[in-house]
C-alpha cells in the first residue's frame, strides 16, 4: 500500500504547470506498485484545478469528510456515506461540526471568518467547484463607507445592513457595480469618540505593461480597523507628472511609509521617488515626510489578492472613504476577481489595496472592542492627569493605602 498524505500544498498548485508536474509525479505510483497492493490518497484541496478531482476522473474511489455537516447551498461532493446517513436520520443538522472535539462549532465559525469563505468550503468543506456566489468572494456589502478624516477616525464602528429602527444602512448615494443587490453600507453605528491613527502607509504599484496604470493604495490603521483613504492610478510609469501625483497624495493623507513594488530587485523606482518626497519635505519646512520601502512579492496575483482581502472583508474590517467607494474600476476589480490567473484586464488598483492592507497584516490580530476600550481609558486617564495638573498636582502621588495582589 501507498499513502500519499497532503501530497498537493499551496506551494506546488500555484501554476498550471506545477499542477500538471504534480499529477505527472503521483502517476508514478502505479509503476511502483506491487500487483493488487493500493494506493490512498489523504488530503485537502488547494486549488480548484485540485488534484483529488483528477484522480477522481481516473477511476479512483472518492469520500468527503468535511469539517461540518454541508448545509443545503454546500455541495459537497462525494460526502462519506454514514455522514449522509446522521443527517436523513436527524441526529445532526446542517453546520454542526463532524469532529467537535477537535473543531468546536464556534472554532468554525472563527476560522470561515479568519481564513475567508472561498478558503474555507475548499479547505474545510472539500468543495472545489463554487457557486458564482464563492467564485467572486469580494462583496462591496461586506465594506463600510464612512467619510473618516486625514488624522483621526471613530475609536470602533459596526458593520450592518439593518439600522436600531429596521432602516437598511444601504448607501444610496453611490451607484453600485456589484452583482444583484450587492451594494456598499453605512455603519449602524460609529463611536462619537474619534482617535488619531496608529499610522499611515501607501502601497504604489509601477506600470508594467501595455495599458497597466500607476496603481496606488493609502490606508490607515485604528484599533484593528483600516480605513482606506484613497486608491486609484494614474497613466504612465516614471513620468515626473506621476510620481508628483504620488507624493501629492501621500502627503494630502499624511502618509508615513511609501510602500514600492521592486519585482526586479533594482530599486529604480524607489530611486526615482526619493528626490521627488524630500523636496516635498522641504516644502512643508519638515512638517511632513515619509520613509520609502521597496518590496519583493510572489505568486500568483488572484491568489494573493483574494487571500489578503477576503478574510478582512468577511470580519468587516476595512472601511472605505466614499471618494473611493465611488471609485468604478476599483468596484469592478472587487466584484469581478476570482481565483483564476488573468481572470481581470485590470488589477491595479485592486493588487494596490490588497498589498497596502497586507503591510498592515501584524497588527491585524486586534480585537477592536477591546482595542476601542483601552483607548478610552487612556483618554479618561489622559483627562484625570490635566486635570490634576491644572490643579498643581500629580496623578501618580504616594497613596495612604496598598491594593492587594
Amino acid at each position: 500500500m501507498i499513502i500519499a498524505d497532503d501530497v498537493e500544498t499551496n506551494q506546488n498548485t500555484m501554476t498550471q504547470d506545477m499542477r500538471a508536474r504534480l499529477r505527472e509525479e503521483v502517476k508514478e505510483f502505479e509503476n511502483i506498485l506491487i500487483p493488487g497492493g493500493d494506493i490512498v490518497f489523504l488530503g485537502t484541496p488547494h486549488h480548484e484545478e485540485t488534484l483529488y478531482d483528477k484522480l477522481l476522473e481516473a477511476g479512483y474511489q472518492f469520500y468527503s469528510w468535511p469539517a461540518r455537516y454541508p448545509k443545503p447551498d454546500e455541495a459537497v461532493p462525494q460526502l462519506y456515506v454514514k455522514l449522509q446517513d446522521d443527517m436523513k436520520s436527524g441526529l445532526v443538522k446542517p453546520g454542526d461540526s463532524i469532529w467537535p472535539e477537535r473543531f468546536t462549532d464556534q472554532e468554525l465559525m472563527e476560522r470561515e471568518a479568519a481564513e475567508g469563505r472561498s478558503t474555507f468550503v475548499m479547505q474545510y468543506m472539500m468543495i472545489t467547484h463554487m457557486s458564482d456566489g464563492m467564485k467572486f468572494p469580494l462583496r462591496l456589502n461586506d465594506l463600510i463607507v464612512f467619510p473618516m478624516n486625514k488624522d483621526q477616525a471613530p475609536v470602533t464602528l459596526s458593520w450592518g445592513m439593518t439600522n436600531d429602527r429596521g432602516r437598511s444602512t444601504r448607501y444610496e448615494d453611490i451607484p453600485s457595480l456589484g452583482f444583484g443587490i450587492d451594494a456598499f453600507h453605512a455603519p449602524i453605528f460609529w463611536d462619537s469618540e474619534w482617535a488619531k491613527y496608529g499610522g499611515t502607509k501607501m502601497w504604489v504599484d509601477p506600470s508594467g505593461r501595455g495599458a497597466d496604470k500607476t496603481g496606488y493604495a493609502i490606508v490607515s490603521h485604528l484599533n484593528g480597523y483600516l480605513f482606506v483613504k484613497a486608491v486609484g492610478g494614474f497613466d504612465g510609469g516614471y513620468d515626473e507628472t506621476v510620481l508628483t501625483g504620488l507624493v501629492h497624495q501621500a502627503q494630502m493623507h499624511g502618509v508615513g511609509i511609501i510602500h514600492v513594488e521592486d519585482n526586479f530587485g533594482t530599486g529604480m523606482f524607489a530611486s526615482l521617488l526619493d528626490p521627488v518626497v524630500a523636496r516635498a519635505r522641504t516644502a512643508s519646512q519638515g512638517v511632513w515626510g515619509a520613509s520609502i520601502e521597496p518590496v519583493r512579492v510572489s505568486g500568483q496575483k488572484e491568489l494573493r489578492i483574494i487571500t489578503t482581502l477576503e478574510p478582512l472583508f468577511n470580519q468587516h474590517r476595512l472601511i472605505f472613504h466614499p471618494d473611493v467607494a465611488r471609485n468604478n474600476e476599483l468596484q469592478k476589480q472587487i466584484t469581478r476577481i476570482t481565483r483564476v490567473r488573468n481572470c481581470l484586464r485590470h488589477d491595479d488598483e485592486i493588487d494596490s489595496l490588497a498589498m497596502c492592507c497586507k503591510m498592515w497584516q501584524d497588527v491585524m490580530q486586534i480585537d477592536p472592542e477591546a482595542s476601542a476600550d483601552n483607548a478610552k481609558l487612556r483618554w479618561f486617564k489622559q483627562q484625570l492627569d490635566d486635570h490634576m495638573a491644572d490643579m498643581g498636582m500629580t496623578n501618580n502621588e504616594p497613596r495612604w493605602f496598598k491594593h492587594k495582589v
